[in-house]
């Protein structure tokens, strides 16, 4: 005898509900994690690189954008699987805002993700959501939302640093 069969069949829809729900966002969880660490391929002014965004990679970063943020105008760095060369100052901030953006949009999609899965009451509709999914058009909404304002949160900083550097 099965060990939910103790249960009345409501109780038994709502466990099932409740380990679907907790396996949607392990799944989002994880895919977030392995898209970020995957990384991004970046359109420098030496040409296109790939760059890994392991926890270890974004440090490295964000470590290089301090460097140019205090006045270095090169940093040593490497893209996946290349040589160690001087980075400029320009090259620097275009990988660093790819990767915020980046991770940010990934992050932020993911959180609104778990909401929506958090939330969701149709059983149908909830084995049908993966990491890619549209969202319902409220939290899609709020999304784009923050995006919106951490993109131009980035392009201040930016402005500011430019402003910085001729002046």
């Amino acid at each position: 005898m099965s060990e939910l069969s103790k249960f009345s069949p409501q109780t038994r829809v709502a466990i099932y509900n409740r380990v679907s729900t907790e396996k949607k966002v392990q799944m989002a969880n994880e895919t977030c994690q392995s898209l970020i660490y995957a990384g991004i391929d970046v359109q420098l002014t030496t040409g296109q690189e790939h760059f890994s965004l392991e926890p270890n990679d974004q440090t490295n970063i964000d470590s290089m954008f301090t460097a140019v943020t205090l006045g270095a105008t090169q940093y040593p760095y490497h893209s996946d699987g290349a040589q160690c060369k001087m980075y400029s100052a320009v090259d620097i901030v275009t990988l660093y805002v790819a990767y915020k953006t980046f991770v940010t949009k990934q992050t932020t999609y993911c959180n609104f993700l778990k909401i929506w899965v958090n939330r969701e009451t149709d059983k149908d509709v909830l084995a049908g959501i993966t990491y890619g999914s549209e969202l319902p058009s409220d939290l899609n909404a709020e999304m784009e939302e923050i995006l919106t304002a951490a993109a131009a949160e980035i392009q201040a900083i930016i402005g500011k640093m430019q402003q910085t550097m001729e002046a």
